[in-house]
């Protein structure tokens, strides 16, 4: 059975309370960057309701026919919608198929549970259809939508749920956990400042090697706007990695470069690892050329996330050469 995280406590504690009087929302949309283990906690909740004989505190007891079921992936009441395979939406006939599952009674006497993860993968027909069962739910029905943009969702669809905030965790806990993970010379603030604050996310980037990545991403953008790499050749190197992660740190360097310009302040740089060619790009580039690379960084991000039918090589080429220009202006 799942265990809470430390950073999770409060939410959990609030959520309890409610399911113990007997105000438990019909709907909850669980939201904040990747890396929170929001998932996590929807597993946690769902083992709760579900189980026969849950503690007070809420884990479930781990032995019951119930527990068994949801540890088989067989648990008749729980039902979760993703899409088909990354980066593909949700139709509106998988939410159809959902609505169906919600009329059935539940088969242990609990909840009926449905995950919609992540739910800014659901197509506008898809969207509005849920839209309906949010507005008239059944009985002991309950709808918790995984959000890692939730702005991206109608705002029909947000206003009809309760909202579980995990983009503000607290920062002493999540460093404490993550120091517990990690090899004690690793620069665990920095670590989180970069993954926005998501001990999840900060773990996995060391875990999978992408501390490197991040680097070698960083000293080929480094060589751009002096010419000295070939932009369509980088470009490709980047595809290489995932399309989402590199423009997230492309984004993240770039804001960094703008605040320095803007402030002449080390202490607003996230990057603190890359802060001597940061202010050196600060120093050297065009302010309103920085902001261009900007916009055109967050449009291709929003393209790559948003479930559009983009190759991201393009995409990639495009920054590239526009970082070549930018030290050509």
């Amino acid at each position: 059975m799942n265990t809470i995280l430390p950073w999770h406590d409060q939410l959990w504690q609030q959520v309890m309370r409610r399911w113990q009087q007997n105000r438990l929302p019909h709907a909850l949309l669980l939201c904040g960057p990747q890396g929170m283990g929001k998932a996590l906690f929807a597993q946690r909740l769902t083992e709760t309701l579900l189980c026969n004989q849950p503690r007070a505190s809420g884990p479930a007891c781990g032995h019951c026919k119930p527990c068994l079921l949801l540890n088989a992936s067989t648990h008749p009441d729980l039902l979760q919608v993703q899409p088909a395979c990354a980066g593909k939406q949700i139709a509106v006939d998988t939410i159809r198929g959902l609505i169906q599952f919600c009329s059935l009674t539940a088969s242990y006497g609990h909840y009926q549970i449905v995950i919609v993860n992540p739910a800014e993968a659901m197509n506008s027909n898809a969207a509005n259809s849920l839209l309906k069962l949010l507005e008239e739910p059944p009985l002991k029905t309950l709808i918790m939508l995984i959000s890692h943009q939730h702005k991206a969702l109608i705002a029909t669809v947000r206003s009809r749920c309760q909202r579980l905030d995990f983009s503000r965790p607290d920062s002493e806990v999540t460093q404490t956990w993550l120091r517990s993970k990690l090899s004690p010379e690793l620069d665990t603030q920095l670590l989180l400042d970069i993954t926005a604050q998501a001990p999840l996310a900060a773990f996995a980037l060391v875990e999978t090697g992408g501390i490197a990545k991040r680097r070698e991403l960083f000293d080929s953008l480094t060589k751009l706007p002096n010419g000295q790499n070939d932009p369509i050749r980088i470009a490709s190197s980047w595809n290489k990695f995932n399309a989402a992660q590199v423009l997230q740190w492309m984004l993240s360097w770039t804001m960094d470069i703008i605040r320095f310009a803007l402030t002449k302040q080390t202490q607003h740089i996230i990057n603190r690892d890359c802060i001597e060619p940061l202010q050196r790009f600060a120093t050297q580039l065009d302010l309103h050329n920085l902001f261009e690379m900007l916009d055109l960084q967050r449009e291709a991000y929003q393209l790559v996330t948003g479930n559009a039918n983009v190759k991201p090589q393009g995409l990639l080429e495009s920054i590239a050469i526009a970082w070549v220009k930018l030290g050509t202006r």
